[in-house]
């Protein structure tokens, strides 16, 4: 690395996470160092990185813009050490809150310039450390971008809006997998699913942009398209029902082995998506609450006939994501349904008139 790029606080790990540094020596030596000496990293061949020449000026330039934007992170570590003071000393909860609003900021604006930062943010998504302000900030301005308006859109096209509920206010990424059969890719919302796809639960990731540690969760699936022969309608199934689910930045998966070890969380078991014949395509909607308290009286919950909208009223819940997948009778529901012991499922015909 150059001697001539300033080393103060984005070099100091004293007080710093480690993961706001890159951990490839290689690409961060091609990352700081100003006159690039051995090209850019994309050049391969031996003969292109001979031949590279640094931009004029570049090496001059460079370590100065560097030198500024770290000073100005050294300003906001400055004011964050004087933050945290004030909040170790109030009494005041609600100005607890508010320094600690102005403190997660601050971290945000010390580290939102920071080249190694930069290239994490867009370079290596799958691997950042959500713990770190900097990285929540990223991710949000990634998701905003495209992932909150697909899944608005398709929820909204679907009419999962307002069918279940009657409008979301999206704060957090919902994404979700059905990993039990080695498919091992994110579901885009509003996705046709097979009956062998869903045939067990899925694996949600509750992806969340402020400060989260051990935040409880609510998760409601259903199927607003279950025929109502009775009042030639239709009504809503309560799939699948979780509460008091415990998640963090560090930890926002819910997935079997996290069942199987905290068996309260379920409150109504996983039922497999299993539309019966003719009965068109069922939307399954995922809704994610945040809880500002542990639930209570949900065991009596009914699986059939289940009203969303007075179980959130009942319990002050709050939809804080989403997402829909959709499904239809195939071959292998039949089966599906032996598994679960299910009766035999009906076949829908047009009456001729």
């Amino acid at each position: 690395m150059s001697s001539t790029v300033s080393k103060s606080i984005w070099s100091n790990f004293s007080k710093r996470s480690q993961s706001l540094s890159l951990k490839n020596k290689a690409l961060k030596t091609a990352l700081l160092s100003p006159d690039l000496p051995f090209g850019p990293a994309s050049l391969k061949k031996r003969s292109s990185k001979a031949q590279y020449n640094s931009p004029i000026g570049l090496s001059e330039i460079y370590p100065l813009a560097y030198q500024i934007l770290e000073q100005e992170s050294v300003d906001c570590y400055k004011r964050i050490e004087k933050i945290e003071s004030k909040i170790s000393t109030t009494q005041d909860q609600t100005l607890k809150e508010e320094l600690n609003d102005l403190k997660q900021q601050l971290l945000v604006d010390a580290e939102i310039n920071n080249p190694e930062v930069i290239y994490n943010a867009n370079y290596a998504t799958n691997s950042l450390d959500r713990t770190q302000p900097v990285y929540r900030h990223y991710l949000k301005e990634q998701w905003k971008s495209y992932s909150r308006m697909l899944t608005m859109q398709r929820l909204e096209s679907l009419s999962v809006i307002p069918d279940t509920l009657p409008t979301l206010d999206p704060q957090v990424d919902v994404q979700l997998k059905f990993p039990h059969n080695n498919v091992e890719r994110w579901i885009e919302p509003g996705t046709l699913l097979s009956s062998n796809a869903t045939c067990k639960p899925p694996l949600l990731e509750i992806v969340e942009f402020k400060e989260s540690k051990n935040d409880l969760y609510t998760v409601l699936m259903v199927d607003p398209d279950t025929p109502d022969l009775t009042n030639d309608s239709f009504s809503t199934t309560l799939h699948w029902g979780l509460k008091d689910v415990q998640l963090s930045n560090e930890d926002p998966i819910i997935d079997a082995k996290k069942l199987v070890e905290n068996p309260d969380y379920e409150f109504i078991e996983y039922l497999p998506p299993v539309p019966e014949k003719n009965t068109g395509k069922h939307r399954l909607a995922i809704w994610v609450f945040r809880q500002n308290e542990k639930l209570s009286n949900v065991t009596e919950t009914s699986r059939e006939f289940f009203d969303i909208r007075k179980f959130t009223e009942d319990h002050n819940l709050v939809p804080i994501g989403a997402h829909v997948f959709r499904s239809i009778w195939d071959r292998n529901t039949e089966n599906v349904r032996e598994t679960y012991g299910l009766p035999k499922g009906r076949i829908f015909t047009r009456e001729r008139l």
